[in-house]
C-alpha cells in the first residue's frame, strides 16, 4: 500500500480554486520534509456544506472524527492510506487574493470552528475516538518514530486495562494482538481495520525506518505553486 498524499494535496488545491474556499497547507508538506507516512496538515475556511463536500469529494473516509484537545480539528483517514489533520477555521483576516495558500497559517490571527467538527463527524464515543490511535501509532512507528509509536499503542492498551506494556521489540506482534482484542470488544470499521493490518504488514527492521525518515518523500507532491 502506498499513501497518495500528493494526490490529495493536488485535490485540495483544485477544490480551493474551483469552489473559492480558502485552504492552507501546513506541517511537513509545507516545510518540505514529509515521509511516506506523514499526515497532511491543512486548514480550511469553509461552511459546513462546503467542508462536507471537500471531505467526501476525495473519497469515503474509513475514519472520521475530531480532536478534543485542541478543539477544531477533524481527523480524516481514507482507504488509500491518506490521513488528514483538517483544522476548521471560523474567522481569519486574509490579504492574499488566492485560495490555496502555501504559507504558515500560524502567522495569522484566527479562530477555529469546533461546532462544525462535531456536526460532520461520524461518531464521538470514547471507543471510536480511541481507535484512531491504532493508525496514529502505526504511521509514527513506520516513519521511524518508534518511541512515539509504542507510546501511543500503550495508550490503547491502558484503555483496555491491559497490565503488560508493548515494547519496540514486540511491537508488531503486540499491536496485532491489540487490534484483535479491541475489535472483539469494540468492532472496528472493516476498511479501517484492513488499512491498519496493511500497515502492520509493512513493519520491517529498525534500519528500514531510519532510511524512510531520512529519505522523506522528495518529489511526492510536485510543483504546488
Amino acid at each position: 500500500m502506498r499513501s497518495d498524499q500528493g494526490k490529495f494535496i493536488e485535490y485540495a488545491k483544485d477544490y480551493a480554486v474551483s469552489s473559492r474556499n480558502h485552504i492552507w497547507l501546513g506541517g511537513s508538506f509545507l516545510r518540505g520534509n514529509p515521509t511516506a507516512f506523514s499526515d497532511v496538515d491543512i486548514s480550511a475556511l469553509m461552511n459546513k456544506d462546503s467542508l462536507r463536500a471537500f471531505i467526501y469529494g476525495y473519497g469515503d473516509p474509513v475514519y472520521l472524527s475530531y480532536t478534543s484537545n485542541p478543539e477544531g480539528i477533524i481527523i480524516v483517514i481514507y482507504e488509500d492510506g491518506v490521513a488528514v489533520d483538517l483544522e476548521v477555521i471560523e474567522s481569519i483576516e486574509i490579504a492574499d487574493n488566492g485560495f490555496f495558500h502555501m504559507e504558515n497559517i500560524k502567522e495569522h490571527e484566527y479562530r477555529r470552528n469546533s461546532s462544525i467538527c462535531k456536526e460532520i463527524c461520524k461518531r464521538d464515543d470514547a471507543p471510536y475516538q480511541m481507535s484512531r490511535l491504532f493508525h496514529r501509532s502505526l504511521i509514527k512507528f513506520l516513519a521511524g518514530k518508534e518511541e512515539t509509536g509504542v507510546s501511543v499503542t500503550n495508550e490503547i492498551s491502558v484503555f483496555l486495562n491491559n497490565s503488560t506494556p508493548i515494547t519496540a521489540n514486540d511491537y508488531k506482534s503486540g499491536i496485532t494482538r491489540l487490534i484483535d482484542q479491541y475489535h472483539s470488544k469494540y468492532p472496528l470499521d472493516a476498511k479501517y481495520r484492513n488499512l491498519c493490518l496493511e500497515l502492520i504488514g509493512q513493519i520491517r527492521s529498525p534500519d528500514h525506518y531510519i532510511d524512510v525518515a531520512h529519505e522523506g518523500m522528495l518529489g511526492l507532491y510536485g510543483d504546488l505553486t
